[in-house]
Formats: C-alpha cells, structure tokens, sequence
C-alpha cells in the first residue's frame, strides 16, 4: 500500500512537471510571435555614412537659383583641454545650381559622395541680388516645405561672393562653429551694435503689419588681423538688409545704425565715445538701456516722443571732466545718434525704429487712418518729436568723479 501511494506521487510530479517545460514553450513562441511584429530602424543611417551640413548660401542669378552649402568634418569640431589643433579644420563647400531651389539641391546631390543632412543648418545666407529679386519669400516658402531644416537658423545677408564667407574661419585654428556666421551671441555680447536674427524671428516680422524687419549684412575684414606676419580675413558686420511684408526696400551702412541700439529690447553692451570738439574725453560702456515710445496723433499726423534711460561706467577719462559733465555729453550724443539713424532711414521710406508699430498697438483706428504706401509708412520728417535721454553713472572705474571741479584717478 506504502509502495502504492510513493508511485501514486511520483506520477503527480512528472505531469506537473512536462505541462510547466509545455508552458515555457508557448510562451517562448508567442514571444518570438510578437518580435517579428516589430518593424524595427530600417530607415537608420549610420552617423559616419552621412555629410552634415552647417550653413547654406542661396544666390539668384540669370533666373537660376545658386546654393552653397558649408560641409563641417565633427571630428575636428571638438577640443580637448590643453590640446592645441595643429592645423585649420577642413571646410567644404558645394555648388549646386538649378530653377528652383530644390532643383539646385538635387544638382549637388549628384556628386555628394555620402547622404547629405540638412538637419544641423545653423546659418543661412542670402545674397543681396536673391533679396533685391524679392525671392526671399519664394526660399522661404521651399525651406518651410523642407522639414530638415529648422527655423531656429541664424539669417544673414552679403553683398559679396557666398563661398568666401562660407569659407571664413576664425582665428586659433577653431572651427568655423565659433565665428560670427554660426554663433553670432558672443560677439554681440561685448558689442551689441546690430542684434543677429533667427529665421523664426525673421519671418514673424515681415507679415507683422506695421513692423520692419531686417537681415544683418556679414562681409570680410581684410588686413585688422594677421597669423604668422599673413593677413587673415575675418567676418563682421557691414550693414543691413530692410524688408517689409515681405518686399525689399534699402540697405542701410552700419555706421548709420549707432541710434539702433539704444532701442532694441536685445542689447547688452554699447561702447559710446564722447569728444570736445575733435579731440577724444571719455570712453563709455553702456549696459541694457531701456525705452519707451508713446505715440501722439495731430491733425492727422504722427508723432513720438521717445525715453531711454542708461546706466553706464567710464573706461576711460583723457580730460578733466565732472560727472555732471560727463552725463550730459553722454545724453547729448545719446540722443544725436538716435536722431540721425532716424533721419537716415527715413530719406529710404523706412521706420528703423518699428515708431509706427508703437501706433498701430495702442491706436489701430488712427494708425489705419494715416497709414500710407505698400509700406504703411505713418511717418514724416518732422514725427520724432521729444527724444528724453537720462544717463546714470554707475561705475566710475578707478577715477574718482566730483559733481563740481577736477576728477582724479
């Protein structure tokens, strides 16, 4: 009976024990099942095995588009510390023409050894003669459609030939990543004479009734820096583009652009150089101004009455001036520089300061009322009216300012 009964469980055990190996089978098929239901990364390129493009310059000439794209090696992007670059990081760039823009890119295709990717565009640079042609709103239109291209580019414009920009290179053997063209927010931080514009911003602005909006012109600087005894071309800033609902309007020299500044939302730091007479007296450095713009309507006409208000410290003092002195020198160039820029823009039809946005804002009805033109333009030589300039003195350096007498250091 004994011997009954051990049998009686050996058996339990063995049943038990094939349905769990039956069990794990199943539910290795059915795991298998699912596996090959999953599509996985046929679409995956390998990083290696593509070409990643960093700037794009668009020309039109003849009727025919001309893109040129900057092509950056990664390898070489990168730095360790304490490790010096023994020569310049290759930059390539390739032509590509055709009707269209999208035809221009096929063009460079053709030679492009490996897939070309246009995800990692930081610039895009348009030429003066694409702009006066009134295309930009035509690339515009093809760039939205390309979706590898992100709107957060930076958007600049040239009077001179696309490659010799694209080629540039700053100095120390860096790569062309760390010039102005593809990371214009150092340089602007030291000097905030013309604010860099992404694309976004850009074409937020140009369908903004009432609002200008410009691109920054980059040209070569030719012989202010040498390497080795060689002169070494170098990008900067030359002026602006002025568009406007998207039609061209004028370029305008940066040396008529020193009031931009002083009213733009964007700056952080101006330089400001004060003279008696022609002889320099102080040097000052301006942080973070602000603005404000209240608009005035009468018989029909605009006018604006604008305040700046400045903080500022002295780099330097060549002449024996008070601070009292000093501040008011400062308020008077201040506000000349403000009204010159403006009169400038204004012989060219164009509102550098957006005054009549302002306008537009707090008094659509009246601003529809005066607005004229394809440009909308609500000015007139006349409609600056008050222009209240007030300059602290925050930081005199190591001089030692006297509301009355000599200043010592």
């Amino acid at each position: 009976m004994a011997k009954h009964t051990t049998g009686h469980v050996e058996d339990t055990r063995f049943y038990k024990a094939m349905g769990q190996a039956k069990m794990r089978r199943y539910k290795s098929m059915v795991a298998l099942l699912l596996l090959l239901t999953l599509t996985g990364c046929w679409s995956r390129y390998e990083v290696q095995n593509m070409n990643y493009a960093t700037a794009v310059g668009i020309d039109y000439v003849d009727g025919q588009y001309t893109i040129y794209v900057q092509l950056l090696d990664f390898s070489t992007v990168a730095k360790l510390e304490g490790q010096q670059k023994a020569e310049q990081p290759p930059v390539w760039v390739g032509k590509g023409e055709g009707s269209s823009f999208t035809e221009a890119a096929n063009d460079l295709y053709s030679t492009s050894q490996q897939r070309l990717n246009w995800g990692q565009i930081s610039a895009i640079l348009f030429s003066e003669r694409l702009m006066k042609e009134n295309k930009v709103g035509e690339v515009l239109e093809l760039i939205n459609r390309y979706r590898e291209i992100r709107y957060l580019a930076w958007l600049f414009s040239t009077r001179e030939p696309l490659e010799e920009i694209l080629l540039a290179t700053p100095y120390f053997r860096l790569s062309p990543k760390a010039s102005i063209l593809l990371n214009p927010e150092q340089n602007f931080r030291q000097r905030s004479i013309l604010a860099p514009v992404r694309l976004q911003q850009f074409v937020l602005d140009s369908h903004e009734k009432a609002r200008t909006s410009y691109i920054p012109e980059l040209s070569l600087r030719k012989g202010q820096w040498q390497e080795s005894n060689k002169p070494k071309e170098l990008l900067r800033y030359s002026g602006i583009q002025v568009y406007e609902l998207g039609n061209y309007y004028a370029r305008m020299d940066l040396k008529d652009l020193s009031g931009l500044p002083w009213l733009s939302t964007h700056t952080i730091r101006v330089p400001l150089d004060l003279f008696t007479e022609v002889k320099l007296a102080a040097v000052l450095v301006a942080e973070k101004p602000e603005y404000d713009v209240t608009p005035i309507v009468k018989l029909d006409k605009a006018f604006f009455d604008i305040s700046v208000n400045v903080k500022a410290g002295i780099n330097e003092l060549h002449t024996d001036l008070t601070e009292k002195e000093i501040t008011q020198m400062a308020q008077e160039k201040i506000e000349e520089q403000i009204r010159k820029t403006y009169q400038t823009a204004f012989k060219e039809g164009i509102d550098i300061y957006n005054l009549g946005e302002s306008l537009y804002r707090r008094h659509p009805h009246q601003w529809k009322h005066i607005a004229t033109g394809k440009q909308q333009l609500v000015l007139n030589q006349d409609s600056l009216r008050h222009v209240k300039v007030e300059v602290n003195i925050v930081y005199p350096g190591r001089y030692k300012l006297h509301e009355h007498g000599e200043s010592t250091s």
